[in-house]
């Protein structure tokens, strides 16, 4: 055995070590003030590798040596370093002694800190070392003991974690029975394999450290560091917390208003959100019972798509940098949709025509719903006439901001679109080119015959025309992609100088996505003009640079007259946490956000506009009878429209064989917020909560609907001003409980399919009873509980089966480990719970009492229901919160088992070495 060990000074890098964790993690493990430590350092291979790990003999580990023996539940593991006297002979010899002042070191055992070696380079990487080594009899038998103790302390680890199962009732378990629980998927790529160290100079120890060395502590601080920056979503909670912070200190927060409704009738309204030919016409069936989704016993397992058919969505193009032009331009084309005709100010005036000014919504806002509603619509329709498509996109808009137009405003606003004026600089800047001597060309618009509806054509300016060879080279849609029209617009501009090239073409346009990205597939030089106040220029498609970019055409001529072209800068793209693709020809995604009930969940923005959106994704899986969610789904966010917290159902259908539906981008939801003020939420966090909660399950039980799948991760905040708005999110699970056409509410049934979440759900559920709205207000009650303590008396419970779990947890929901749990709560809470198992099957709940326990609760309190919440203001957590700058480096905010560094603090008598 090659005797490869040292004694070494080390100190943990808890930045380093951290990598493997969320981005802020490794920000935040830089603010843990770490201290060296003595250590005994050897190669791993020589006390066995563990299964876990790589057998990487360069691997190392470390073990402490201190002057403190250990005690307690470590008393056991260690040797005495010679000279030294030991009753149980423990000793091992060091040559030369390592004796300072006089002093008996001991060196542990337990624990063992793996070296992580990512960051070691052979041969470069050499530590500073003590001129001491362990004799070979000696380090065999340390080897051994460690090997013989690693046994040992796995075998106890196995019975601990057995003896430490808990059934939830008063039956033992058994060795084969189990949580059936699924794992929290982690945001880092992997798990530690270690630890990064820096290694001192011996003559920088400062021996006096042996007495107390707080590397264990320092690990267990970094182990539960680890935990709580490495869950997925946490990345993301954050930087929406940072951004969420940044607008409310530039202004007052306003919560949304609350709604009423009166009556014990539900009401029922049959318009679509837009327009009945761009939505899915299928009804909710009475009584519709969609499938149960996948989901364990205590938690919703998270769906693989490498176990399921694959959608083939249209991918985004790899990047490419911009193209050159290998010798001066010859011919600009221009594309005429705002970057020679203003469509967007003619798009505005129209707007503002049938739009009340009490809505105040900004030019921005009334582009972005015009251009989405117009790119449905000739996604739905695209051989529809163009007028056609442009009064139709006007109803949509005025339907989806629940505006009423007449005939006659709607013909003028149309009008005004279709008679677009030129922008002030477009006469001036043809004029130049031409002057200049170049080709000026224009592609045509799609479908706009001005004579078949009575108008005049289009005043182009002086020297660019619609050319008539290029009528068909352009797609029927207005927004869509046509590949094929710049191979014929090669062909066109060589019947005017025959040995032109592509890159001596510059293609001039505002659109990124419609027209930059095939001319630049086709190797055409493209320029990109950014007007102030434009959407669509502005918004990164990820695929090109372009060669030239702009802030008008006068700015063009000025680029264009320097020669050689200089190119604009590539630009700097933000990390994609997945390969970007296209929903519908209009929707790029860029991440993954997690997954529903039913289907996958993705963050996504506009290709014209940039306007973020949320995606949700069922793929079919082809076995017959088997129902599709998402349809469903559809048609209740239809039935819910129009109320603050529901998000906007923006289109579904069909796309790349998969089901789609594509709703508001969305905050962070409450389960992620709840980790990230460290677990627990305030009383005063929870109680403002539950008014709102409380509202959106008030408005969708007015509507005759029951959730049936109440959780946090379904409640979600809003973005920018309405980041104080909670969202129900998820209504995969939902259901009439009343016939639209009789008003009779659905009978008690017994044996029922349990729906929801099982940690959440009533105590009817477990037991098969049909739910009602008694229910979704229970299950609100254990969100909310949930919230407040961080975690609820069934979670983790072993059972022989999944059927056993929830008939368990049912029982404790009912009996004396939920009494308990009041007990311990706010009394609040019992009064919420007594209202609602005291309601009949059929009963309306008292809406009203339950939002008034809270409130008067929080008028007792003096707070404010303000739309503060604990994420909001940093310092209100006692444990703080997970961003970076106000995390606590806390021992008391641990869960983790204290007893390994129990001994470390307590105060010891040196013996002097005999």
């Amino acid at each position: 055995m090659s005797l490869s060990h040292s004694f070494v000074v080390a100190k943990l890098v808890p930045q380093r070590s951290a990598t493997w964790t969320s981005y802020y993690g490794a920000r935040a493990a830089a603010l843990l003030k770490t201290r060296p430590f003595l250590a005994f350092r050897m190669p791993l291979i020589h006390i066995g590798i563990p299964e876990s790990l790589p057998s990487d003999p360069a691997r190392h580990v470390l073990f402490l040596v201190s002057r403190r023996k250990p005690e307690g539940i470590n008393g056991e593991f260690y040797f005495a370093l010679e000279p030294a006297s030991d009753p149980e002979n423990k000793i091992l010899s060091v040559r030369p002694p390592l004796h300072p002042d006089g002093h008996t070191l001991y060196l542990h055992t337990f624990p063992k800190l793996m070296e992580r070696t990512q960051y070691v380079h052979p041969g470069v990487f050499v530590p500073w070392i003590f001129p001491h080594h362990m004799e070979e009899s000696s380090y065999r038998t340390f080897c051994h003991s460690v090997i013989e103790q690693h046994n040992t302390r796995r075998q106890e680890g196995v019975q601990a974690k057995i003896d430490g199962r808990y059934s939830g009732g008063d039956d033992p378990v058994q060795a084969e029975w189990d949580t059936w629980s699924g794992q929290s998927p982690r945001e880092g790529l992997h798990e530690p394999y270690g630890y990064t160290f820096e290694y001192l100079q011996p003559q920088s120890f400062d021996f006096s450290t042996l007495e107390s060395p707080s590397i264990c502590e320092e690990l267990l601080l970094y182990k539960q560091f680890t935990a709580e920056y490495s869950w997925s979503g946490v990345t993301a909670a954050i930087s929406w917390t940072l951004t969420q912070r940044e607008c409310a200190s530039q202004r007052t927060l306003a919560l949304p208003p609350t709604y009423n409704f009166t009556g014990n009738t539900p009401t029922f309204s049959g318009q679509s959100l837009v327009r009945a030919s761009s939505l899915n016409s299928m009804k909710i069936p009475f009584d519709g019972e969609p499938e149960p989704p996948a989901t364990d016993a205590d938690e919703e397992i998270d769906n693989d798509w490498d176990d399921e058919p694959h959608p083939s969505f249209e991918s985004v193009p790899r990047r490419t940098p911009a193209i050159t032009p290998r010798s001066l331009i010859k011919v600009v084309v221009f594309d005429l949709l705002d970057t020679i005709l203003d469509r967007n100010t003619a798009i505005e005036k129209s707007l503002r025509l049938l739009i009340p000014p009490q809505l105040n919504l900004d030019k921005q806002r009334l582009l972005e719903t015009f251009v989405e509603c117009e790119g449905i619509r000739y996604r739905d329709h695209p051989h529809a006439p163009y007028v056609d498509n442009v009064r139709d996109t006007l109803e949509d808009v005025c339907a989806r901001l629940g505006v009423d137009c007449d005939n006659s405003t709607l013909n003028d606003a149309l009008l005004s679109i279709l008679q677009s004026g030129l922008h002030a600089d477009a006469e001036e800047a043809v004029n130049t080119l031409s002057d200049r001597g170049y080709t000026l060309l224009a592609l045509p618009l799609p479908g706009t015959d001005w004579s078949s509806i009575g108008l005049p054509p289009l005043q182009l300016p002086r020297g660019i025309a619609l050319d008539s060879q290029l009528t068909n080279a352009s797609s029927s849609a207005l927004f869509t992609q046509a590949p094929h029209a710049f191979s014929e617009l090669l062909e066109r501009a060589r019947s005017t100088y025959p040995h032109v090239d592509s890159s001596q073409i510059l293609v001039v346009t505002s659109g990124p996505y419609r027209v930059a990205e095939p001319a630049h597939t086709a190797g055409f030089p493209t320029a990109l003009v950014r007007r102030p106040g434009s959407l669509e220029p502005n918004v990164d498609v990820g695929s090109h640079d372009p060669t030239l970019v702009s802030v008008g055409l006068r700015d063009l001529c000025a680029q264009l007259a320097t020669c050689p072209i200089q190119p604009a800068p590539p630009l700097e793209r933000p990390y994609a946490s997945i390969n970007p693709f296209r929903v519908c020809g209009l929707y790029q995604v860029t991440k993954a956000l997690g997954s529903g009930s039913f289907g996958n969940i993705f963050g996504a923005f506009h290709v014209l506009t940039g306007e973020e959106v949320a995606i949700k994704v069922e793929m079919p899986a082809g076995t017959p009878g088997e129902t599709c969610v998402l349809p469903y789904e559809a048609q209740v966010y239809r039935l819910l429209r129009g109320h603050t917290g529901i998000p906007l159902l923006r289109w579904h259908g069909m796309d790349g064989g998969a089901h789609v539906l594509i709703l508001d981008k969305l905050g962070a939801n409450l389960q992620q917020l709840r980790r990230l003020c460290r677990g627990q939420l305030s009383l005063k966090t929870v109680a403002a909560l539950a008014l709102q909660m409380l509202d959106r399950v008030e408005f969708v039980h007015s509507r005759g609907v029951i959730i049936r799948d109440i959780k946090p991760e379904n409640f979600v905040m809003g973005l920018g001003s309405r980041a104080g708005a909670v969202h129900l999110f998820d209504l995969g699970l939902a259901k009439l409980f009343v016939d639209p056409r009789t008003g009779h509410h659905i009978p008690p049934r017994d044996g029922r399919v349990g729906l929801g979440t099982p940690r959440y759900a009533s105590h009817n559920v477990h037991f098969g009873r049909e739910q009602s709205r008694r229910d979704d207000l229970e299950a609100l009650g254990n969100v909310l509980l949930f919230l407040l303590h961080g975690r609820l008396p069934w979670q983790g419970i072993c059972a022989p089966s999944i059927a056993a779990k929830l008939l368990r947890i049912g029982e404790m929901k009912a009996g004396p480990a939920f009494r308990d749990l009041l007990a311990r709560s706010p009394p609040e809470f019992t009064r919420y719970f007594e209202h609602c198992r005291g309601l009949q099957f059929e009963e309306k709940p008292d809406y009203a009492l339950l939002t008034r326990i809270f409130r008067e609760r929080m008028e007792r309190e003096g707070w404010a229901d303000d739309g503060y919440f604990d994420w909001v203001d940093g310092a209100a957590p006692p444990g703080g919160t997970l961003v970076p700058d106000e995390y606590k480096w806390d021992a008391s905010f641990t869960s983790a088992d204290l007893a390994i560094v129990d001994h470390l603090r307590r105060p010891i008598k040196l013996e002097s070495q005999v």
